[in-house]
């Protein structure tokens, strides 16, 4: 029999909004505006929206989306993907297997995946407002869009390709499934399972989901679902035994990079740095605010803020996890949480409107009061934000298209056939050169990772001395550890080949 033959008993199904006996009238009446017909419109005006930015804003995949693209091409062509490389990225089964599906596209794979990419940031906003639409009324999931729309920490998750915002959308897309109808089984542990195979904290939110399942839950239908708690890391681990040999090949190489890059923290740092992680871009309005919210959510669902609460409880415990087993400690795992808060930074606005009780909605206005005064104080600061966001865009925009062209360069390609190593100044651009040139690893070599100055090859200098906007620096800047006296500068005995924008190219080759 199936894992879909059947389904646990479910619970009486909770409301999406306060039942109208309860709701004050406001609330009703305010739920009264909305229909499906709205509804299917501001999709329509937010894909509309994507399109517009996609056609706008020439943006291009991250590091560790190049690597992907190329190790689905990889397997594409019969090979097994090769993960040995310079500072590799952690290889995650479902983004290989995409890698592998956008393979036919050739180098237009990158700028499709970005497509795509934006539209799944759409069907994150859809997901977040159908989220908190069940919880407490259509009025504060819009606030909850709009005030995730001001996070450009997420917003640059879309516009760089990065497999952070599918594992969001498959978690949340599992919640909102569970709100819908509780213990409902399969569908949400199918989900898990493929979030799962991006990032493993759904390993754990799978667990913790299968045991709630147990009370009301047949055990030879128990059996059955646990295949799909299990098969994320069963597929994970097989994948890395088929590759390298080692089926902990993933932990055992993203350690080891997070020691590279000094993201190791301890378990005391990573307690520390929680409230820093989760405040995306505003400490101030997401933590303080959203806590706040919180707070008024918790007193608005009582019982029913058992999901969301949960939820943002196992996002901390799995930052934790990551920090004692000496993985990298980073904001993005705790965006989890982060994106709950910013949900009750909309309940902090709006949530007032579902208060029947005289006394204890008036705190509520004054609370929704504050937080305004707060935002409109803080609206400087999400306009630098923007206009980072903005720059950031620009610059890669122009990286990828200076480098696209140097590399198109008829002097250039000529060269590169006969004229090696090419040298580049940092691990940056390798995966970018190998995607649009089919040249193999060998071929390229990055002035970090050298011993002594090159006296031949084919040398790609910058106009920065990093190819990410995040870590750009001048030419002859960076960090010292990293950086080689040689490194982004023309050397002795080399010969101007070509120029595009930002990159200059020269030869020292007989």
């Amino acid at each position: 029999m199936s894992v879909t033959a059947s389904t646990p008993t479910p619970t009486p199904t909770p409301p999406p909004a306060p039942e109208p006996s309860a709701a004050p009238p406001l609330a009703q009446r305010i739920e009264a505006l909305w229909s499906r017909r709205l509804g299917w419109a501001l999709v329509a005006v937010a894909v509309l929206g994507a399109l517009v930015v996609f056609a706008a804003r020439e943006t291009y995949p991250n590091y560790d989306t190049y690597y992907t693209l190329l190790w689905g091409q990889e397997i594409f062509h019969g090979h097994l993907p090769d993960y040995h490389v310079l500072r590799p990225p952690t290889p995650h089964p479902l983004a290989t297997f995409v890698g592998w599906l956008l393979a036919p596209f050739g180098t237009s794979s990158d700028r499709l995946l970005v497509l795509v990419s934006l539209l799944l940031f759409v069907a994150l906003l859809v997901i977040l407002f159908r989220f908190t639409q069940r919880l407490l009324g259509s009025l504060v999931a819009l606030i909850a869009v709009v005030v995730v729309l001001t996070r450009t920490d997420i917003d640059l998750l879309a516009l760089r390709s990065m497999f952070d915002l599918p594992f969001y959308v498959l978690v949340f897309g599992a919640a909102a499934l569970e709100l819908r109808r509780p213990r409902c089984g399969w569908p949400v542990l199918g989900l898990l399972a493929l979030a799962g195979l991006l990032r493993p904290e759904a390993w754990l939110l799978g667990g913790v989901y299968w045991l709630w399942l147990i009370p009301v839950t047949p055990r030879p239908q128990l059996i059955r679902l646990a295949v799909l708690v299990v098969v994320a890391p069963v597929l994970w681990l097989l994948s890395d035994l088929i590759v390298e040999g080692q089926p902990l090949y993933s932990l055992t190489e993203t350690r080891d990079v997070a020691g590279q890059f000094g993201r190791q923290r301890g378990l005391g740092e990573a307690i520390r740095l929680i409230p820093d992680h989760v405040s995306g871009n505003d400490k101030i309005v997401i933590v303080g605010l959203g806590g706040l919210g919180l707070l008024e959510a918790i007193y608005i669902l009582r019982r029913r803020a058992a999901l969301p609460v949960a939820l943002g409880a196992l996002g901390v415990l799995t930052f934790l996890i990551i920090a004692a087993a000496g993985l990298s400690a980073i904001p993005r795992y705790l965006t989890i949480p982060s994106l709950l808060l910013s949900l009750c930074v909309a309940v902090a606005l709006g949530g007032w409107t579902l208060i029947a009780d005289r006394r204890v909605r008036a705190v509520g206005i004054a609370l929704a009061i504050v937080s305004l005064v707060v935002i409109a104080w803080r609206a400087p600061s999400y306009r630098k934000d923007v206009s980072v966001l903005n720059h950031q865009a620009q610059f890669v925009s122009k990286q990828h298209q200076s480098l696209f062209a140097v590399l198109d360069d008829p002097r250039v390609v000529a060269l590169m056939q006969t004229c090696r190593p090419l040298i580049v100044p940092t691990h940056s651009t390798i995966p970018i050169i190998r995607y649009e040139t089919g040249l193999s690893k060998h071929a390229i070599q990055a002035t970090i990772a050298q011993k002594e100055a090159p006296p031949v090859g084919l040398l790609f200098v910058n106009k920065t001395f990093n190819f990410e906007p995040g870590a750009a620096r001048s030419a002859l800047g960076g960090r010292s550890r990293s950086r080689q006296w040689w490194s982004n500068r023309k050397l002795p005995g080399y010969e101007k080949v070509a120029r595009h924008g930002k990159w200059t190219v020269y030869q020292n080759c007989p």
